[in-house]
């Protein structure tokens, strides 16, 4: 009897010993229930799971499409917010859950897949801001930093909802009253409307650039534009009296390059100088509209337009923006009317030309122009454009060369019902070619040919004149020569 306990009880042992060493099945520890996937952002989704009781944490899987699942974060939480994804595109997640039994992970079973498809411009995020001189950055950013006091808190303020429209795709902020004092350039990205209510005041602290359409998320990365490619969607409206001043200082208030569906309504555009300003450098935009704005004061010193339309050339030098690829793209599709022009050297124009790229689809209609001292509009290079209804006052200059119209090279441009008073003279109509002087300076042009004419009397005469420093309203040459013989003049 003795004996036979002996073999009974270790048998007894064994037994006990191989049950409590089975591993933790994945069956018997279940699956993760009650998975759930939300949008945030065009780029971003959070995904939340009910708990398991046992579990030591979660690991998150991810794929796109018909593609294969990826583990993607293995985390100790319910809720896992998922970056870096894009508009447009379809994604599945599941989840399980692990525990550790003997010092390794048993896992359970995945739970159901979720899916998404990310929306753009989603309505998830808010997107719609009033914001004051005195409100603090969006979600307190640069707050505490360096570089951010009293001063500056506005140019901080404005930064942080134009960077964070950036990343949801865009979206509408109010300015209300008072005045907002730039330390740097601002960038506008795509899909983005700015109100700026009565009494608001914009201007720069160092008297530089106040408004760049580019996204923030395109800058110091070496990215280049092309065609229109650029910045789209862009809308900055004035209500009441908003002033963009700057203060006698260099650079635009608004530079816009390879962009499209451009509005700026409202607006008032004080105060330039420096030779190489303007208040809006508009070069590579397509279907921009400007209206109800007021350009007024530059300063004796300045010589530049207070709108100039330009083609990005390495060769002109008339566009040096960083973002450009130089790709010789001309502006089409403008509209520029119910505007005041006034106290400036002037208007509106092109004072550089690429053959071959000529601005197409130039509409200026019903602006006023007067007090301005070389000239109120240039259509330079300009094709199957329209200069309508505008009036020019006292468009005149010490040496009586001002022009209210000033033509170079263009090829079905119509002018009609305009009216000029007070003023040198009307309309000049010549070749378009670089100096001897220009070209020594710009070597790049050496080979640029002129552009001659096609202008059709007709479509130039019917205008309104009285008051002029000429008998006639419009002068016309298509000859490099410019002699007198070879010079039409027409009255109106």
């Amino acid at each position: 009897m003795k004996i036979k306990k002996t073999f009974i009880l270790p048998a007894i042992l064994i037994i006990i010993l191989c049950f409590s060493t089975v591993p933790v099945r994945a069956a018997t520890l279940g699956k993760v229930t009650g998975i759930k996937v939300k949008q945030l952002s065009e780029e971003k989704a959070k995904l939340t799971w009910s708990p398991k009781s046992w579990a030591k944490g979660y690991e998150v899987y991810q794929k796109s499409g018909s593609g294969k699942y990826k583990k993607i974060k293995s985390t100790g939480k319910t809720a896992l917010t998922i970056n870096n994804l894009n508009a447009g595109q379809t994604y599945y997640f599941r989840v399980r859950a692990f525990k550790k039994s003997s010092g390794k992970k048993v896992y359970g079973k995945y739970s159901s897949s979720v899916k998404i498809i990310m929306k753009k411009n989603t309505e998830t995020e808010t997107k719609i801001f009033t914001v004051s001189p005195k409100s603090n950055p969006y979600q307190n950013k640069y707050v505490g930093s360096y570089g951010f006091t009293e001063q500056t808190r506005s140019y901080y303020v404005l930064r942080s909802y134009l960077e964070y429209f950036a990343n949801i795709g865009g979206g509408e902020l109010h300015l209300q009253k008072g005045t907002y004092n730039l330390l740097y350039c601002l960038y506008i990205p795509s899909n983005t409307t700015i109100v700026f209510e009565d009494g608001v005041t914009i201007r720069r602290m160092d008297k530089s650039t106040l408004f760049t359409l580019c996204s923030y998320n395109d800058l110091h990365t070496g990215k280049k534009f092309y065609g229109y490619n650029g910045v789209h969607d862009v809308k900055l409206i004035g209500k009441g009296n908003v002033v963009f001043d700057k203060e006698y200082g260099g650079n635009a208030a608004i530079l816009m390059g390879h962009t499209k569906n451009i509005l700026i309504e409202g607006i008032t555009f004080a105060h330039m100088s420096d030779t190489s300003s303007h208040f809006i450098e508009m070069d590579a935009s397509y279907n921009v509209e400007i209206r109800n704005c007021i350009f007024r004061d530059s300063s004796s010193s300045g010589k530049k337009e207070a709108i100039n339309l330009d083609v990005p050339d390495t060769a002109t030098g008339g566009f040096t923006w960083e973002g450009s690829s130089m790709d010789k793209t001309a502006d089409d599709t403008i509209y520029i009317h119910n505007n005041v022009f006034k106290n400036l050297t002037a208007g509106i124009g092109t004072h550089m030309y690429t053959p071959g790229h000529p601005h197409k689809n130039i509409r200026i209609e019903n602006n006023s122009f007067s007090t301005c001292r070389t000239f109120a509009i240039r259509a330079q290079n300009w094709e199957d454009s329209y200069i309508l209804n505008n009036t020019f006052f006292n468009i005149s200059a010490l040496d009586d060369s001002a022009l209210s119209i000033d033509a170079r090279g263009i090829s079905n441009v119509i002018v009609k019902n305009n009216t000029a008073t007070n003023s040198d003279a009307f309309m000049k109509i010549i070749v378009s070619r670089y100096s001897d002087s220009t070209i020594a300076s710009r070597p790049g042009l050496a080979d640029y040919e002129p552009i001659y004419n096609s202008v059709n009397k007709e479509d130039v005469i019917y205008n309104t004149v009285s008051g002029l420093k000429t008998n006639y309203a419009v002068s016309y040459v298509n000859s490099t020569t410019h002699q007198g013989s070879t010079t039409q003049y027409w009255n109106a």
